[in-house]
């Protein structure tokens, strides 16, 4: 009934079931008020009296259920969905982890490499847009159970559910690679950005805070040591491949190395 009311047919086949229910009940009280004499006559005008009375007034009255579920979708929307990007809030992402506490699988932070350049050069209409196509390249790399959330300015968490150590690798290299290869245009002119990534598993025992900030300080790590690559930390998870300050580093080859 829910996506029914969504469309205009919906309200009106809403209207018609209601409207139907109405003549049933009629008919039943005339049945119970009218005797023999008028009965036949009376059955045979009440249900197009009724029609002619309750169709219009089902109609808006649905008319109105739907244009308040529409209001509440919309206000609902708007405390989930980042204005900008379409992708979750800052607010609902933690309010869905606090609901699943044990929940469990990998967090990444992802940063946009040297912004501040990207607005101090094009302005901030430029700059939204490239947050919005960074944004969009993230959703295309992620599941649908996953989450991706704008979690302040050119920064991104992302909740990979369930994920193990390798898929979160590979969705945190995918993410990287496929935000290099976008292309955004402002006046004629191309603009290439590059994304460093900061990864770590989530257990069930641990806090979503404890998991971002294991991710942001490998985030710190990936921009230090040059940008646009990802750092992991599988804490006691990972076997071999450990530098010796204890985080993984996952760095692209070729000319994007730096950015």
């Amino acid at each position: 009934m829910k996506q029914g009311l969504n469309k205009w047919w919906g309200v009106h086949l809403a209207a018609l079931l209601t409207t139907v229910g109405a003549i049933v009940v009629a008919e039943a009280v005339v049945l119970l008020v009218y005797n023999d004499a008028v009965l036949r006559e009376v059955l045979i005008y009440t249900p197009l009296v009724t029609t002619l009375t309750a169709d219009p007034f089902c109609v808006f009255v649905w008319a109105q259920v739907r244009r308040n579920m529409l209001l509440r979708e919309q206000m609902q929307r708007l405390v989930e969905r980042d204005r900008l990007t379409d992708v979750a809030t800052r607010d609902f992402f933690f309010e869905k982890l606090m609901n699943f506490p044990d929940a469990y699988g990998v967090s990444l932070m992802v940063d946009i490499d040297h912004f501040k350049l990207v607005n101090d050069t094009h302005g901030h209409l430029v700059k939204d847009t490239v947050i919005h196509a960074v944004a969009q390249a993230m959703i295309s790399q992620v599941r649908k159970r996953d989450i991706v959330c704008r979690f302040g300015g050119e920064e991104f968490v992302v909740f990979l559910h369930r994920a193990t150590r390798e898929e979160g690798w590979k969705t945190a290299e995918r993410i990287r690679m496929a935000t290099e290869a976008c292309v955004t245009q402002a006046n004629d002119e191309p603009i290439h950005v590059t994304v460093s990534v900061g990864g770590t598993l989530k257990k069930q025992l641990d806090t979503i805070e404890d998991a971002i900030k294991r991710a942001d300080e490998c985030l710190y790590q990936a921009k230090k040591l040059g940008r646009n690559r990802t750092i992991v930390d599988w804490g006691s998870d990972l076997s071999g491949g450990v530098t010796p300050d204890g985080f993984d580093q996952y760095a692209p080859s070729g000319p994007g190395q730096a950015a």
